[in-house]
């Protein structure tokens, strides 16, 4: 099979890593990479031999690609999404797919018109634990599902990271909103949320946690915790690159033939040193084992590339990515307006 042609849009965390598992991999050719920050498009660029380019615009133009990884902050997501649409490139963003519904459906149809796959970065979907509860709902071993509950709380570190740019409902709410889609077939009707203010609202002015509320049309319920305001002294994810360890992470279904439940949390692989402290290392999501990245990323990327070389649809596509997205812009509503929202959003 010939290597995909790839350009990553944003040399920031999340395109780093994008593009390590494309240079790695034996099915995608890292030809270049996008970022208005010169220095640091290029660094990362010469890391893996590939062309810096000071805009998604000079890249498309400068390059023949097959395809495109999008990993820039969402409100960037459409402009980048639907010029490489019209180069004849299929994409995979990162999520959430936008930063509006507006932006989502000009990228599905942008991608829709030009013929070409858009594939949105739902990380757990690839991740063989989450993978197996869906399996169990999708075969109806659970039965009719009733509740979800999803948990996902990550150190303070991780919020000040972000610094205000997203709200924890996009940054990590998000992920937990479409694995109750994913495995809750039933249309969501109304979405409740609330928020906890505490030292990132003082800092950044967006909430530390929140608590959301999904009912679904045949009377089932959803919750999702979310947060970025561990204490300090909880093991971070992503520092130091040997030891980026997981935050607190839960998942059950209950449905009225059985029950799934996963629970990150407990310390079944963890360190201690003088410098950092406890730590959790990453076992799932991008843990690098043997000089490369494996996990749940990897299977996501080379799962892009299978779907750009053979054509067959990816597994979460711009529609399921834009389900996702309008419960979690119904919930910052439902946050900021407190009351509850109907759906679809008006």
């Amino acid at each position: 099979m010939e290597r995909v042609r790839i350009g990553v849009v944003g040399a920031g965390f999340m395109g780093g890593l994008h593009a390590r598992v494309v240079a790695e991999s034996g099915l995608g050719h890292l030809a270049a990479v996008a970022d208005p920050d010169a220095a640091r498009g290029s660094e990362l660029a010469e890391r893996y031999g590939a062309t810096a380019y000071p805009s998604h615009e000079a890249m498309l133009a400068g390059e023949r690609l097959a395809a495109v990884i999008v990993a820039t902050p969402e409100p960037l997501h459409r402009d980048a999404v639907v010029a490489a649409a019209g180069h004849g490139a299929a994409v995979l963003v990162e999520k959430p797919i936008a930063a509006s519904l507006a932006d989502a459906d000009a990228m599905i149809a942008a991608c829709d018109a030009a013929g070409v796959p858009l594939m949105v970065g739902y990380i757990l979907r690839f991740e063989p634990a989450y993978a197996r509860i869906k399996q169990a709902a999708e075969a109806g071993t659970l039965g009719r599902i009733l509740t979800g509950y999803a948990r996902r709380n990550a150190p303070i570190g991780e919020g000040r990271r972000l610094a205000g740019r997203t709200t924890v409902v996009n940054y990590l709410a998000v992920h937990d909103l479409d694995q109750l889609l994913w495995s809750i077939r039933s249309a969501p009707v109304r979405v409740s949320a609330r928020a906890v203010r505490g030292k990132i609202h003082e800092e950044f002015g967006v909430a530390d946690f929140t608590w959301i509320t999904v009912e679904f049309a045949d009377g089932g319920l959803g919750v999702v915790e979310s947060g970025w305001a561990l204490s300090e002294g909880w093991a971070g994810w992503s520092t130091p690159a040997a030891w980026g360890g997981f935050g607190d992470v839960e998942l059950n279904l209950i449905g009225t033939d059985g029950v799934a439940s996963l629970d990150f949390t407990p310390m079944n692989l963890y360190g201690v040193d003088d410098r950092e402290g406890w730590r959790l290392p990453d076992t799932r999501h991008w843990p690098v084992i043997n000089g490369r990245i494996v996990g749940a990323l990897k299977n996501e990327v080379d799962h892009f590339l299978d779907c750009v070389a053979t054509g067959r649809p990816p597994l979460v596509d711009g529609r399921e990515g834009r389900r996702s997205l309008e419960l979690g812009l119904a919930a910052d509503r439902s946050i900021a307006e407190g009351q509850p929202v109907d759906l679809p959003l008006g």
